[in-house]
């Protein structure tokens, strides 16, 4: 469970330090959660009160760097991403396919570090501008930011096309002939 009532998070930071606490927060839980549908309440009052743990969303910034030599950092290890709009997982396949499209079958491995910078180059301002936005939009959730809730529809509008209508595969092989055409 990840708390959104700054109490709740210093209080259990107080006492557990960054790690999550072993407290029972089933009932927290089920408070948070009242108004969903009561099929969704029935299956969390299923789990085990022991299973129900408080742990702080950690916000950071991206990294000045996902590459050197011939090591890459992928998904949340390149850019972890809030939860506010899902796209953690989403970027992390959209790393995948980058680094299967600029590494096909035959890559001279002496063309290693110069790929991985060029997957750098092509992961960075997209997946820079989408956590950007998951972090946005995580700011709505804060009590009384009415300015934040009233941008969402707006933001929405914008981003969920570049999100949702993108294939990383074909962009990232357009981007690799375009590099290798250079290099001729």
């Amino acid at each position: 469970m990840h708390p959104d009532i700054l109490s709740e998070v210093k209080e259990s930071q107080e006492q557990y330090g960054d790690s999550h606490d072993d407290r029972d927060h089933k009932s927290r839980m089920l408070e948070i959660f009242q108004d969903f549908d009561t099929r969704v309440l029935e299956l969390l009052k299923l789990a085990q009160p022991s299973s129900v743990r408080l742990w702080k969303l950690w916000d950071m910034d991206p990294p000045s760097q996902r590459c050197h030599g011939t090591l890459a950092l992928l998904g949340d290890a390149a850019l972890p991403f809030l939860p506010h709009i899902g796209q953690g997982a989403a970027c992390a396949i959209e790393d995948a396919a980058c680094i299967s499209a600029i590494f096909p079958l035959g890559t001279d491995p002496q063309d290693v570090p110069a790929r991985l910078r060029l997957y750098e180059e092509i992961r960075e301002g997209r997946s820079t501008k989408i956590h950007a936005f998951s972090r946005s939009l995580g700011r709505d959730l804060e009590p009384g930011n009415e300015d934040a809730r009233l941008n969402r529809a707006l933001m929405a509008k914008e981003y969920f096309p570049y999100i949702f209508g993108h294939d990383e595969f074909v962009h990232s092989s357009k981007r690799l002939n375009g590099w290798l055409e250079s290099r001729k």
